[in-house]
């Protein structure tokens, strides 16, 4: 899993990156930046959030159907 950071305040988006780096990214960027407040609108986001909660109802639609066409073919 990938994670940014976002800061709504300046528009600023860093890259895909661990936690631990986009922790980092926040940190400088407040520092440079914000220096002695956190501004608001500020978040880490992770590319799971992102990921649409339909996927699973597709994936499993899917085998299904591959498992009824194999047990047709079987007959």
């Amino acid at each position: 899993m990938s994670w940014r950071y976002r800061c709504e305040s300046c528009n600023e988006v860093s890259g895909w990156m661990g936690r631990v780096d986009a922790e980092r990214t926040r940190d400088a960027h407040q520092a440079a930046r914000h220096p002695g407040m956190k501004p608001a609108g500020e978040h880490l986001e992770s590319n799971a959030e992102r990921m649409d909660p339909r996927l699973w109802l597709y994936v499993l639609a899917g085998c299904a159907a591959l498992g009824i066409l194999r047990w047709i073919i079987n007959l």
